[in-house]
């Protein structure tokens, strides 16, 4: 078939010869829904990314005598010689409406000759409206539409509802372009051989990743260095635990290193022990292929024993499965109670300033990489794809237009306007190549946020796009110049360490009734248990045959029979 030809010709240009993997973990995956119940957290998402397909080829789409901006192999230009109208569902934005004909797709539409009509809805209201419309049948559906969850593609593409996109895609260049720039793509083709949807890619899932978060001050204090491994985070946290690390005469009043009121943050060690359970949930591909369930492994038995330990030590929070949720650590963050804790580097400034407000001078936080542990030094992080996509539908008149216009959101003009506005009057580019936001963005005199001034400009709504690490870098504005570095360092310092959490190919219809239910009562199980483990309120050594015995009951062999179909799909597309 075409698309597996696709692929491998995109392998060989890439040289990719070693599976790399990732997925929006709990805020969204391979699939509709992987039962974590595991907390909605920062560690999960910082935004709201949607996704879009990309093709071109010449049906009706001339060549101008303007300067040619070429999306595609096959040819096709903008701005076309003759104005094709589209039709996009979408849902809308919470700022300003994108059928108000924002600036950012004002200029598109110029630069493309392409009039876009918006067929938007309330965000909180997209998924249902577009279920039932798309249920109904028999009406004219719009060109191109946002995939709403819930909705299988693979059905509504042997219904016919819905194009298969890769012989499009196959000639698409920025498309292409990105996709060896992310090469866990070949997760969106379905079960059916067919590729339905490209989805919006993430940069920025490797700038300022979520951390190790520690109080450089309390170092300073005792003469400490930043830990490197685990071995010495334990001496670390065994000082703050003991020697009056925050100063105030009382050595018995610091919490060496808290969570935030869930046993899944705690997992967040657990990559020092090459498992990824913190964002792939402990679905991961041995060495040899083979799915597994890492939460029965014998690493992870290692790992509870630690953790136990940890504990057992006081250097774990006791309080840190009854704290509620994240506020509550950061409240005894603010007052100067606790020595380290995960989080996003951005969450520093404010707890820097809640500090000071607290009376505490000269409290200094910093984020860290992760330590070297017994078997790895790494650190799973967001995915770089969003689950759901734009697809092009059968209604559409000229799906090569529609998909060349995909393919320009993919190009870097594209990803400039999507990221940052308009040249000049949001954003300026520097000679170095990085970008400035203008007083209109910094400090808009409507009082609005910057992030809200560009969703007003129409930037990262309606299309597919490439979230760039660039416009995150360029966020950091309203930091402190101290912070704003220490994101870019500490991100330079992770990047080797990073492994995106794992996205699998949609499941069949057939696949997800065989596992209906199964998930999340084993998920409440595991967490269960990781909570009783590290407390010791189950004895590892004693219960963990049991442990193991009872997770098979929850029927785990089943869903990784599933977890491998699906994988064995996506492996196949080499």
């Amino acid at each position: 078939m075409k698309n597996i030809r696709w692929w491998n010709r995109l392998l060989t240009l890439t040289g990719v010869v070693s599976l790399t993997v990732g997925c929006l973990s709990g805020c969204g995956g391979g699939e509709p829904d992987n039962g974590s119940s595991r907390p909605g957290s920062q560690a999960e998402s910082q935004g709201d990314l949607e996704s879009g397909t990309g093709e071109a080829s010449a049906d009706g789409a001339e060549l101008t005598d303007e300067p040619e901006n070429e999306t595609a192999d096959t040819g096709i230009t903008f701005p076309l010689a003759e104005q094709v109208e589209l039709t996009i569902a979408t849902p809308d934005g919470s700022v300003a409406s994108l059928a108000d004909n924002l600036p950012v797709w004002e200029e598109i539409q110029r630069r493309t000759n392409i009039k876009i009509n918006w067929d938007v809805t309330a965000s909180k209201q997209y998924v249902e409206v577009m279920k039932l419309r798309v249920g109904a049948g028999g009406g004219k559906l719009p060109d191109i539409m946002f995939l709403p969850n819930g909705l299988s593609l693979a059905e509504l593409g042997a219904e016919g509802t819905i194009l298969p996109l890769e012989d499009y895609i196959a000639d698409s260049a920025n498309i292409q372009k990105a996709y060896e720039q992310f090469p866990n793509v070949k997760a969106l083709t379905s079960a059916d051989g067919h590729i339905y949807s490209v989805n919006t890619l993430n940069e920025s899932a490797y700038f300022a990743p979520y951390s190790f978060i520690i109080r450089k001050d309390w170092l300073d204090r005792l003469n400490l260095e930043v830990p490197e491994t685990i071995d010495d985070w334990m001496t670390v946290l065994r000082a703050f635990r003991d020697e009056d690390a925050n100063g105030n005469g009382d050595s018995g009043d610091e919490v060496p290193f808290s969570a935030g009121g869930h046993a899944w943050y705690t997992t967040y060690w657990a990559n020092a022990w090459g498992l990824h359970l913190f964002q792939s949930d402990g679905w991961y591909p041995d060495e040899n292929g083979r799915m597994q369930y890492e939460f029965i492994s014998d690493e992870a038995k290692e790992f509870y024993t630690w953790l136990n330990a940890f504990y057992e030590e006081k250097l774990l929070d006791e309080e840190f499965l009854t704290l509620g949720d994240e506020n509550k650590l950061y409240e005894k963050v603010a007052r100067d109670e606790v020595g380290a804790f995960t989080a996003y580097p951005s969450r520093i400034a404010t707890l820097e300033a809640a500090l000071a407000s607290n009376g505490v001078e000269n409290a200094e936080l910093i984020p860290v990489v992760p330590p070297q542990g017994p078997y790895t030094r790494m650190t799973e992080v967001v995915g770089d794809m969003t689950v759901n996509g734009y697809v092009v539908t059968s209604s559409c008149e000229h799906p090569e237009v529609a998909v060349a216009l995909m393919d320009y959101m993919m190009s870097d003009e594209g990803k400039e306007l999507m990221n940052f506005g308009i040249e000049g009057d949001t954003y300026v580019k520097e000679n170095d190549g990085t970008f400035s936001f203008t007083e209109k963005v910094t400090a808009n005199p409507d009082g609005l946020s910057a992030s809200e001034v560009l969703s007003s400009y129409g930037c990262q709504l309606g299309l597919c796009y490439i979230k760039s690490d660039k416009r995150e870098q360029a966020m950091l504005f309203s930091y402190p110049e101290t912070l704003q570095q220490k994101i870019i360092d500490v991100t330079d310092a992770t990047r080797p360490y990073m492994v995106a959490g794992m996205t699998l190919p949609p499941a069949t219809e057939e696949e997800s009734e065989a596992i209906s239910g199964l998930s999340g009562d084993l998920a409440t199980y595991i967490w269960e248990m990781t909570g009783k483990f590290t407390v010791g309120t189950a004895d590892i050594e004693a219960e963990w045959d049991n442990y193991v015995s009872y997770v098979k009951q929850l029927e785990v062999d089943r869903i990784l029979e599933v977890k491998q179909a699906q994988y064995d799909r996506l492996t196949s597309q080499q």
